[in-house]
C-alpha cells in the first residue's frame, strides 16, 4: 500500500512537521488495517528518498507491506 502526503513534495525534508506527524500517523493506521486483512505477523515500511535510493518518482510515499 502507498502512502502519500495531502500535499504533493518530491524529498521527505520537503514536509512540514504537522505533515510528517500525520503522515507518520497515517502508515501506522494503515499498516494496522493491512496486517489484520492480509493476516499478516509483521509489516515492512519503506521510503526510497532521492536518486541514489533508488527514487523514481518525485513524490515522496511510504510503501507499507506486509509478511
Amino acid at each position: 500500500v502507498l502512502v502519500c502526503p495531502l500535499r504533493p513534495v518530491e524529498r521527505f525534508r520537503d514536509l512540514r512537521p504537522d505533515e510528517v506527524a500525520d503522515l507518520f500517523q497515517a502508515t501506522q493506521r494503515v499498516g494496522m488495517v493491512v496486517e489484520k486483512h492480509f493476516q499478516g505477523t509483521s509489516l515492512t515500511f519503506s521510503m526510497q528518498d532521492g536518486p541514489e535510493a533508488g527514487q523514481t518518482v518525485k513524490v515522496s510515499a511510504y510503501y507499507v507491506h506486509t509478511n
